[in-house]
């Protein structure tokens, strides 16, 4: 309980230093002096951990300071909205591609002034044409103008300039001229991942059809980009967009459903742990161990590891360290997105997954035949208690079909999967054994790509919701969060009894 406490106060420590804009030294300083306190007063334990949690916050909080990128006199912020300029740097990240053209993000190095280049620094999102493709690890000679990225029109609307700052991106370019300088400039290990991940989406765009080969390519390998818009939108309106994407929602439901199908082979979860967890660990490397990756593994392994626990002490431990080693090695990861749905999603599964499957035990649910639709929607309306007020706060989409169609496409999931990564280990080694090897793939993908189509044309699948509060969404999470704990409590104090 202990490191619970203290990771919850690293974070909060986090985000106060955020809001309130506190000085690193400062910070630095009054973490010192709490800590000297907690070890003053080491024979008095409820003021020495009162003590140590404001010395873990004061960490927290300086942590972020630490981690906030100083305007030194040759960043290329300073060049924003002044003209055209012409700066050289690497592409640090796998590109995005797009319909219409490619984003890159470039940590600049130098900058052309007069005749010579000096010496820069900062990053840049950059907006270049779909060809000539560009990669992670290309230098760039580029020849625009530096702009700074919009803010939110009102309060409470999406601010892309804070979006991209918390990336450490303060400047937008859509450059005149692109010029290639040198390729293979990145982390050698990086690059051969994800020149292999490219190869890999080529030989599934060849080995099957559209849009089962676009679907493929973003289940396996996490690249979205070649899935067609309307298939997207019938994702979206079906409440299944989990599935196309590497999240920590995705692989901690799957994690799950693993568990699921180890139970029904008759496989003790003891045997079953280390294999779903090296799997979860060799895929994150195959798909290229992006930092959205490593947090999807990390967060699907907190599931695992919770699963194979006998006491749920432990599992809620393993999580909150996470999230702490997660902010420490990048605190600005506390504003993701994908990190806080991934965070409420396993923790929602720890805290009402049995609840969940007991309720469902009541119902026709509870038949032997149907396990697999009961663990599906078992994983789903767990998840879905904490993590879908989020989703709704931040982007108004509800989906009223969400549960049956989880039901009905989520059991399909590993099965596509492992049909699909056979396919593409055979297309590797051989096309046509690739193609041949992709007909059972093809029939779970066309299952998937189907059902959301026919899910998503019900007019009633979806409904947009009017924006409410942020009190709104804290009074759901102080309301639900304060009853489970006190049943938590309640249930403790009936078995000490």
């Amino acid at each position: 309980m202990t490191l619970i406490v203290l990771a919850i106060a690293w974070m909060v420590g986090i985000f106060l230093a955020d809001v309130l804009h506190l000085p690193l030294w400062h910070l630095v300083a009054g973490g010192i002096g709490l800590g000297i306190a907690a070890i003053v007063f080491h024979r008095k334990p409820r003021l020495r951990m009162v003590f140590l949690i404001l010395c873990v916050a004061a960490a927290g909080g300086a942590r972020l300071a630490a981690a906030e990128i100083p305007v030194s006199p040759h960043s290329i912020r300073l060049l924003n909205d002044s003209g055209d300029v012409q700066i050289r740097g690497v592409v640090i990240e796998d590109p995005r591609r797009l319909a219409d053209g490619q984003r890159v993000v470039i940590a600049a190095d130098s900058v052309r002034v007069g005749n010579a280049w000096q010496p820069a620094e900062g990053l840049a999102l950059v907006t270049l044409p779909r060809y000539p493709e560009r990669f992670y690890g290309d230098r760039l000679e580029l020849t625009g103008a530096l702009t700074t990225p919009r803010a939110a029109a009102r309060s409470g609307d999406f601010d892309y300039r804070v979006y991209l700052a918390r990336r450490g991106i303060f400047s937008l370019m859509k450059p005149e001229q692109a010029r290639l300088v040198a390729s293979n400039q990145g982390h050698p290990l990086i690059t051969a991942l994800l020149r292999f991940r490219d190869q890999a989406r080529r030989v599934l765009l060849r080995e099957l059809p559209e849009p089962q080969a676009a679907l493929a390519v973003g289940i396996l390998l996490g690249l979205q980009s070649s899935i067609p818009d309307e298939v997207l939108d019938h994702f979206s309106a079906t409440g299944t967009s989990h599935i196309l994407v590497i999240s920590g929602w995705n692989i901690t439901i799957i994690s799950a459903a693993l568990y699921g199908l180890a139970d029904r082979m008759g496989l003790e979860r003891r045997k079953a742990f280390w294999p779903i967890l090296i799997t979860i660990w060799v895929y994150a490397l195959f798909v290229g161990a992006t930092p959205t990756v490593i947090r999807a593994a990390v967060m699907g392994s907190i599931v695992v590891i919770g699963q194979r626990l006998d006491r749920p002490a432990h599992a809620w431990t393993t999580l909150f360290v996470a999230c702490w080693a997660m902010t420490l090695w990048n605190p600005q990861t506390l504003w993701d997105m994908g990190f806080q749905l991934s965070a409420l999603a396993t923790a929602s599964l720890f805290a009402y997954g049995k609840g969940t499957e007991a309720l469902l035990m009541r119902t026709p649910l509870r038949a032997g035949w149907l396990d697999w639709a009961r663990e599906a929607l078992t994983a789903t309306l767990a998840a879905q208690i904490l993590a879908l007020p989020l989703i709704l706060y931040a982007f108004g989409n509800l989906s009223l079909i969400a549960p049956l169609a989880n039901v009905a496409m989520l059991p399909m999931v590993p099965s596509a999967m492992l049909f699909g990564a056979i396919a593409l280990v055979g297309g590797m080694i051989w096309l046509p054994l690739g193609q041949l090897l992709a007909l059972p793939a093809y029939l779970f993908l066309a299952w998937l790509t189907e059902g959301a189509r026919l899910f998503g044309q019900l007019p009633w699948a979806a409904v947009q919701l009017p924006p409410f509060p942020l009190w709104l969404l804290l009074a759901y999470y102080a309301i639900v969060v304060g009853a489970w704990v006190w049943n938590a409590s309640v249930e403790e104090a009936s078995g000490e009894r």
